[in-house]
């Protein structure tokens, strides 16, 4: 039913609305019409394409590396021969060494001379002594000899200072019975210095996996970033032939004007990619030159001359292999290594912390014998031809033993803090192996993806320039499938570039390179 009436009177009214006051006042005086505004620049046919963009400048600095297809085994060779931190770290071999030779000078022999005389006086006298000694590093023991004489007048209190006339010769032991005798500060100096020595290695192990993992992260991504400019390039070469072919199809007429500018912004658009895609050629260049270096160890600059031809070929992962993985990086991996060893410093601690709480219980012997002739009137019926021998002890013992204790409570606690320390390196090794080994399980699986891509969007883009060729498609249409392959380009040589690092940061949790 149709309203009629009242009720349809709105609907009337606003057919017939008046115009607003401005329309009103327009048409009344048209000089107050507002001017047209520029609705973009007339096309004119036959105009130039953009103009190519200015190649890059060479990166200043640095030489450039010259050859043939840059190789990883290269890089990774240049930063075991030439890479500055890694020749560093290196040097801690001969620190370690000058420190576990600073600790051996506690068994270093030891020499004392002296010579002395008196007079003109009462007593008229020349004395001289010579002596050797050294700490033995066998069951703490010292020893120790020497050789002293003494020739003219003595008073009766220094008659001991006489000798015979050929000297007297001295030489004697020093036994510890309690403290001491197992270990003592030196030889727990000795054997923490090697132990040192020990872990400079798995320090060094752990930098040069940082670094190779770092140097194959470098050239892969210098790899990626040529690529990528490689197929900015392509892109663009494109875009630039089929500016001449809609040129000639302007002239001629079947094709309008429009197109050609359609093409030429592609152009200008391709050109800007081409120059960002340099830039990070160039960046990604830098940063290999810190691992690619010369015979001097001077950085130096990969060209695209050097790029490989195409990417290694991608192994699949097989999951099956995990366990072997996993037992290969608790085998190869500095970390735990360098904890056993650590702990094995912290025991010789409590072993020397142990050793201080037990008293100190020493015997000395020694023996004396004088040679060649002489004769004082209270030195008996054989003169100063004399022999001695004499035997005796020395007992110390600090009462609380508090510094002692104290030392034991704190080597026991240092151990159980690196037994756990020990016990979470492990468990980030096994994480270290999942983490990577997923990674590099799904990076090829997404690289695998990305090469079906690829091949599906050349496909599709050749098939359409193809049908612009032959008049049954449009500019637009080219540029959207062209831009459909460029990107599914970039993503499959990123995946390939991703599986490459993650193939790096694989080997480097599994410990292999780091020797």
């Amino acid at each position: 039913m149709v309203a009629v009436g009242p009720a349809a009177k709105p609907a009337a009214a606003a057919q017939t609305a008046p115009a607003s006051p401005v329309v009103q006042a327009a048409f009344a005086d048209p000089e107050r019409l507002p001017t047209p505004r520029e609705v973009g620049p007339e096309i004119k046919p036959g105009g130039d394409a953009p103009a190519k963009p200015k190649d890059a400048p060479a990166i200043q600095g640095s030489p450039a590396n010259t050859g043939g297809p840059l190789a990883l085994e290269e890089v990774l060779a240049a930063v075991e021969q030439h890479y500055p931190l890694l020749r560093a770290v290196e040097l801690e071999r001969a620190t370690t060494g000058g420190r576990l030779l600073t600790t051996l000078g506690a068994f270093d022999h030891n020499l004392s001379a002296s010579a002395e005389g008196q007079g003109p006086a009462t007593y008229e006298n020349f004395r001289s002594n010579v002596a050797i000694s050294r700490g033995l590093p066998i069951a703490g023991l010292g020893v120790f000899a020497g050789y002293r004489n003494g020739y003219g007048e003595f008073p009766t209190y220094s008659l001991g200072q006489k000798t015979a006339d050929g000297g007297e010769f001295r030489a004697g032991v020093s036994v510890p019975l309690l403290r001491d005798r197992a270990i003592d500060r030196p030889r727990a100096a000795v054997r923490q210095a090697g132990i040192d020595v020990a872990l400079a290695e798995p320090t060094i192990e752990r930098q040069r996996l940082d670094f190779r993992r770092a140097a194959a992260r470098s050239y892969w991504n210098w790899v990626g970033a040529g690529y990528r400019l490689k197929v900015a390039k392509t892109l663009l070469s494109l875009a630039v032939e089929r500016d001449d072919q809609l040129k000639a199809r302007v002239e001629i007429g079947p094709a309008a004007n429009i197109e050609r500018v359609d093409n030429q912004q592609n152009i200008a658009l391709r050109n800007g990619l081409r120059v960002q895609a340099e830039r990070a050629f160039q960046q990604a260049t830098v940063d290999l030159s810190l691992f690619l270096r010369d015979e001097a160890g001077n950085p130096t600059l990969a060209s695209e001359g050097r790029l490989p031809q195409k990417f290694p070929a991608l192994a699949p992962v097989d999951a099956a292999t995990f366990e072997e993985a996993l037992r290969t990086a608790f085998d190869l991996r500095p970390e735990p290594r360098r904890l056993k060893l650590l702990r094995d410093k912290a025991a010789v601690d409590l072993a020397l912390a142990e050793n201080q709480v037990m008293p100190t219980l020493n015997a000395v012997v020694a023996g004396t014998q004088d040679v060649g002739f002489g004769k004082s009137s209270l030195s008996g019926p054989n003169g100063l031809d004399r022999s001695s021998l004499n035997a005796g002890l020395m007992f110390a013992l600090p009462v609380e033993r508090r510094d002692a204790l104290g030392r034991v409570a704190t080597a026991r606690a240092q151990l159980a803090q690196l037994d756990f320390q020990l016990r979470n390196a492990e468990d980030v090794v096994r994480a270290d192996v999942q983490d990577t080994f997923s990674a590099l399980e799904r990076a090829h699986e997404f690289a695998r993806q990305a090469k079906a891509r690829v091949d599906l969007a050349r496909v599709v883009a050749a098939a359409e320039r193809e049908q612009l060729r032959l008049g049954r498609s449009d500019v637009l249409r080219v540029t959207l499938r062209e831009q459909a392959a460029f990107d599914a380009d970039i993503i499959e040589i990123t995946a390939q570039q991703d599986y490459f690092r993650a193939l790096a940061d694989y080997l480097a949790a599994l410990g292999i390179g780091g020797k």
